[in-house]
């Protein structure tokens, strides 16, 4: 199969994944969620290995990569906290396309800390996805949503944030410290349910409140679409030859299936206003990588 195949594949289960996300954690306890999803998530990866790979090996880690699988862990359990409180409260057409302009915080970071100078082609996109978040603004206030004073609004800036750390640790982890991938990511996906196990239990013991929790049919679906979406983008990639900044380009087009479906299944708003800031956001993303 040709590798824009999986690469397409891998952007429609993004996209059901961003859906079933948003119909788990709408009104709903952000913690449990994530447990239960990740949870489920973690238990098909680790079936997939058993069933198609050495699952002993994936025991026999160094300290080393250890370290740099539980620490992603906690890098996007951060970032997926933040994500899915703003979820919580908000459109899923502003909050979805926030995180897809994650791309444009790795390039700004990049540029201090590996001093990569941009072209001016990087720089008209840096510029354009940053007007897409001022029109994303005009248009929320037509809801009653202060883009700069909400607060599920910053937060899913500090998740989309935090989702560009993580792209800058996996460059670190696989580029620089060269970790095996298989075992990364099997420790990242036990990490992720340690962190959350270990942050509900903590609610538990400290007394804090804490939202109801109601459990939906869309919950186990979060963490098996994500984890459908990443084998598809990772065997596409594993195809020789394949341009790493299209593949990840094809790849945020997902949000262009979550913008419309979404409209449609959560009977959203504001459609015209919205669609303009996710198109500039879209086409900064697209300049940045077209100017590598």
């Amino acid at each position: 199969m040709d590798w824009t195949y999986w690469i397409l594949l891998s952007a429609v289960f993004l996209a059901l994944y961003d859906l079933a996300k948003k119909a788990s954690v709408r009104n709903n306890a952000v913690l449990p969620v994530l447990l239960c999803s990740t949870s489920f998530g973690c238990a098909a990866f680790l079936s997939a290995v058993g069933i198609h790979g050495d699952f002993m090996s994936m025991f026999r880690v160094s300290a080393e990569t250890l370290f740099l699988s539980l620490s992603k862990s906690v890098i996007v359990s951060v970032s997926w906290i933040f994500t899915f409180c703003a979820l919580k409260t908000l459109p899923i057409s502003i909050a979805t396309p926030i995180r897809a302009s994650a791309p444009a915080m790795v390039f700004v970071v990049a540029l201090f800390v590996y001093g990569e100078v941009p072209s001016w082609i990087q720089g008209l996109g840096m510029l354009i996805t940053f007007a897409g978040y001022w029109v994303f603004s005009w248009a929320g206030k037509h809801e009653g949503i202060d883009f700069f004073r909400n607060r599920a609004v910053w937060y899913a800036v500090a998740g989309a944030a935090c989702s560009a750390c993580s792209s800058l640790w996996d460059k670190f982890c696989f580029q620089v410290r060269g970790a095996p991938v298989e075992q990364t990511q099997f420790w990242f996906q036990i990490g992720l349910v340690i962190v959350y196990g270990l942050l509900l239990l903590g609610q538990v013991i400290l007394r804090i409140k804490r939202d109801h929790f109601e459990w939906r049919w869309t919950i186990p679906f979060v963490g098996m679409l994500l984890a459908c979406a990443d084998w598809l983008y990772f065997s596409g990639l594993a195809i020789p030859d394949v341009p790493i900044s299209v593949a990840s380009l094809m790849r945020r087009f997902s949000v262009v299936l979550t913008f419309v479906l979404g409209a449609r299944f959560f009977h959203e708003t504001n459609l015209k206003r919205k669609s303009i800031a996710l198109t500039m956001i879209l086409l900064g993303v697209a300049l940045l990588c077209l100017g590598k």
